[in-house]
C-alpha cells in the first residue's frame, strides 16, 4: 500500500538504488558513484525534482520519477526530461502514477520559475514496455521519435581511420578544451530534431572529471585552431566489473556543418573503436535518433554496428491539463 508520496530525502539513497536494480536487471546495474553521479546534475535538486513512493511507510520503494532542465538549459522554452522506475513487484500502476503526477506538477513550477509561458516534457522507454507505455500515454504523453540502442558485437576487423588532409586528431584536454568542446557540440547538433541534443558549459566540465572520464578515447578533431569534430567514448570499468563485460560506450559522434561530407564522422568512429580496443575492450554500445538527418545510423550499419533495442521517445507540452483517474 502507497501511503503518500513524497520529495526524495538523504535517506533514500539505499533504496532507490535498489529500486532501480529492481526495474532494470538484469540488464543494468546501478552502483552507488553512478547514483552519485546521476543525482549531481546542474539545475537539478533531489529535494524537490525527485518524488519517491515509500512502500507501507517503511524504507523500500514502489517508484520513483523525477524532471530536471535538459539539453543546454538556456532555451527560452525549456526542455525538461523525467526519468521514473517502478518496482517489478508493484500491482499495479498507482505508485508509478502518483510520482508521476508530483513531477509533472513540478515541471510546470519549473517553466514558471524560468519565466517562460510553456516548456516541453520528454520520457523514454523501451519500444516493448507495456507497463511503462501505458503510464505515459495515462500522463497525457504521447510517442513523438523512436530511438536506437546500436551494438557491434565485436572489435575485431575494425578498419583503418583515415581522416582527411589538415585534420589533426588529439586526446581531449581536461581543463584546455571545455568552451571549445561545447561550441563545437552545439553547433554539430543544431539540427538535430527536437531540440534537446544541447550541451551546457556546467554540465561538460562536471562530465569531463569524472573518475571515468578517459581523455585518451575522447578524440577532438582539430582544423587549425578550430574543432571541426569530436568522438567521445566511455568505458565504466566498474560497470563492466559488475556485468563481466568489456564493453565501451560510443558517446558521442559530431561533425561540424563547415566539415561535413568528407568522411570525417566515419573516420572518428573507427579511430575511437581502435582506442577502445587497445583499452582491452571487446565491443562497443551506442544510441542514434533512427531518423538522424545525417544519416548517422546507416553510417554506423556500415562499420558493424546492429540494433539491439528501440526505445520510444514520449513528449507532451508543459504545463499538461491532466484528466487522469
Amino acid at each position: 500500500m502507497i501511503d503518500v508520496v513524497r520529495g526524495y530525502q538523504a535517506e533514500d539513497f539505499g533504496p532507490l538504488r535498489d529500486l532501480i536494480n529492481a526495474a532494470a536487471a538484469p540488464d543494468r546495474t546501478m552502483t552507488d558513484s553512478a547514483l552519485r553521479e546521476f543525482l549531481d546534475y546542474p539545475w537539478f535538486r533531489p529535494e524537490t525534482d525527485l518524488f519517491v513512493a515509500p512502500v507501507d511507510g517503511g524504507a523500500a520503494l514502489a517508484a520513483a520519477r523525477d524532471v530536471r532542465v535538459w539539453a543546454r538549459g538556456d532555451e527560452i522554452e525549456p526542455i525538461l526530461e523525467s526519468w521514473g522506475a517502478t518496482h517489478p513487484g508493484a500491482r499495479d500502476n498507482a505508485a508509478a502514477r502518483a510520482v508521476f503526477r508530483a513531477a509533472l506538477a513540478r515541471a510546470g513550477e519549473i517553466v514558471r520559475e524560468r519565466g517562460a509561458r510553456r516548456g516541453i516534457l520528454q520520457a523514454r522507454c523501451n519500444r516493448d514496455d507495456r507497463r511503462s507505455i501505458e503510464i505515459l500515454e495515462s500522463m497525457g504523453l504521447r510517442p513523438a521519435r523512436v530511438l536506437l540502442t546500436i551494438l557491434r558485437p565485436t572489435l575485431d576487423h575494425l578498419k583503418p581511420a583515415q581522416f582527411p588532409p589538415g585534420i589533426t586528431v588529439r586526446p581531449y584536454g581536461v581543463g584546455r578544451d571545455e568552451e571549445a568542446w561545447v561550441r563545437a557540440f552545439n553547433e554539430a547538433f543544431a539540427d538535430h530534431w527536437g531540440g534537446f541534443m544541447g550541451m551546457s558549459l556546467e554540465l561538460w566540465s562536471r562530465y569531463v572529471r569524472r573518475r571515468w572520464f578517459k581523455p585518451e578515447i575522447s578524440l577532438v578533431a582539430w582544423d587549425k585552431a578550430e574543432i571541426a569534430g569530436f568522438g567521445h567514448f566511455v568505458i565504466n570499468d566498474e560497470q563492466n566489473a559488475l556485468s563481466g563485460r568489456k564493453r565501451s560506450l560510443m558517446r558521442y559522434i559530431g561533425v561540424r556543418p563547415r566539415w561535413r561530407g568528407i568522411k570525417l564522422g566515419v573516420a572518428l568512429t573507427r579511430a575511437g573503436l581502435i582506442a577502445c580496443r587497445n583499452l582491452g575492450m571487446d565491443s562497443c554500445i551506442s544510441g542514434v535518433d533512427s531518423e538522424n538527418v545525417t544519416g548517422a545510423h546507416r553510417i554506423y550499419e556500415r562499420e558493424g554496428f546492429v540494433t539491439m533495442k528501440q526505445h520510444v521517445l514520449y513528449r507532451a507540452e508543459v504545463p499538461l491539463t491532466l484528466a487522469v483517474s
